[in-house]
């Protein structure tokens, strides 16, 4: 089947949306609704649906931001974004994240079901053509679908279950080992061809065995192996790319955290990382939150200031990024257990 998650937060659209979906017939199968891209990324990383059809403007967290999540954790979503003639402006930005289309409300069923065929048309175009023609390997599509996106997420547990299930499969089928070696090796290229699509990954495929009739056993053993070493090259592939562009992000903020426009949309946009995704790899690299980063950033140059007696200490917080006063004051409290005017008369005295 190919599987439809539905986000918006009118019902009249959801409901207008599915009945499109389930007069197109097979193969076309809703498997969830959404009424914000907090609630859908949270079915999302349950069962990734292989087209996600999204509103733009919704509550808690809109369109956008729910794009840009998907784009960066599953790739291989397809995605329509549905917006009104008033979101022109937030529907140019969400073409930047390379969707997949752009449909006008009221949605025409006609347009629609067009897309809906378009999008499965090429999709499986895109597996035949890595896959060839061979009809068993249509079989497995979603198998190997699932595999690629536990190693390109780095799910190395789920990537495990779904190779178990995998084998179990190819042995319910009750094949014989000749179809069987080719419906691996038809597998593996697949899978090394999305990953070299999705990352520039790029992995040799090698089923040459000494033995020209393996067992079973053998050649699940070669897929698991395989497959494993594909994960750990995304992997060291994914650590080597998000540290670059994290202390790319660290030099911009030490370089920038006197200004008090710095947050933390502004210094992910500079990683070209989602927010969420941005905060946690910041935290990783730093051993703190962003907020807390910044804040001892502007507290130590806050104390270098107040120690020379030519600074005022209704300027410092100015110069270190504090549009208000009361702000810093706090901040500056919290972190020393003293007032800034407190801390500026301790150093007078001791000049």
């Amino acid at each position: 089947m190919f599987t439809i998650m539905i986000v918006d937060d009118e019902k009249m659209i959801k409901r207008s949306l599915r009945a499109m979906i389930e007069r197109a017939g097979e193969p076309y199968s809703v498997t969830g609704e959404a009424t914000n891209g907090r609630n859908a990324l949270e079915l999302i990383h349950r069962h990734p649906p292989h087209l996600l059809i999204t509103d733009i403007c919704m509550p808690e967290m809109d369109g956008l931001e729910l794009i840009s999540e998907v784009r960066q954790q599953y790739p291989l979503t397809e995605i329509i974004v549905i917006s009104g003639y008033g979101e022109f402006k937030f529907a140019q930005q969400a073409l930047r994240y390379n969707v997949t289309d752009y449909l006008l409300k009221p949605v025409d069923p006609d347009e629609f079901v067009l897309t809906l065929q378009r999008i499965h048309e090429r999709h499986r175009r895109d597996f035949q053509r890595l896959m060839g023609r061979s009809e068993q390997t249509w079989f497995f599509l979603e198998d190997t679908e699932r595999i690629i996106l536990m190693i390109w997420t780095l799910q190395e547990t789920g990537l495990r279950r779904e190779i178990d299930g995998f084998r179990e499969k190819v042995e319910t089928a009750g094949m014989d080992i000749v179809l069987a070696k080719e419906i691996y090796m038809n597998q593996l290229v697949y899978i090394s061809q999305k990953l070299s699509e999705l990352g520039g990954l790029t992995y040799k495929i090698s089923y040459t065995e000494q033995d020209p009739h393996p067992s079973l056993e053998k050649l699940h053993e070669k897929f698991l192996v395989t497959c494993m070493g594909m994960y750990n090259n995304v992997v060291q592939l994914r650590n080597h790319a998000q540290s670059l562009q994290i202390r790319k992000a660290i030099r911009y903020v030490d370089s920038n955290f006197q200004d008090c426009n710095l947050s933390l949309t502004s210094a992910a946009k500079r990683a070209s990382m989602s927010v969420t995704y941005f905060s946690r790899m910041f935290k990783e690299e730093t051993g703190l939150s962003f907020m807390k980063y910044v804040t001892r950033l502007r507290m130590e140059m806050a104390r270098e200031l107040l120690a020379s007696s030519d600074c005022m200490v209704g300027d410092v917080a100015k110069w270190i990024g504090y549009s208000d006063y009361h702000h810093f004051a706090k901040a500056f409290k919290k972190n020393t257990g003293i007032t800034p005017t407190e801390y500026k008369k301790i150093q007078t005295l001791n000049l």
